[in-house]
């Protein structure tokens, strides 16, 4: 969250919209926002009961894997990220780099 959250002028600049998904509960999920050491200014959003986890399919064994989506404005996935570890996330640089490529394969 914190790598996010010292980033999130680049993404707006780059007009990305960030939104963090949490399994926990909305009241778990803010005091984790509230206590990261960049407050995010972006919305954290919880998914206590793993809807949205199971539905994108990054929820196994009773656990939410560490992902990562681009979705567009049409709310489709045009690329992700699911982890091998919880550790395993892009970088700020990493995923800019991936919309760039998105919008210079949107404007060929």
């Amino acid at each position: 969250m914190g790598q996010l959250a010292h980033a999130n002028q680049r993404f707006v600049d780059a007009g990305v919209g960030l939104v963090m998904l949490s399994v926990d509960s909305p009241k778990r999920a803010r005091q984790l926002a509230d206590a990261a050491a960049s407050r995010p200014d972006f919305p954290v959003l919880s998914d206590v009961d793993a809807d949205a986890t199971v539905a994108y399919n990054v929820f196994a064994d009773g656990i939410a894997i560490a992902s990562t989506f681009l979705i567009d404005r049409d709310g489709r996935i045009r690329w992700t990220h699911v982890a091998d570890r919880p550790s395993d996330r892009p970088t700020v640089d990493a995923l800019l780099a991936q919309v760039a490529l998105l919008r210079a394969v949107d404007s060929a």
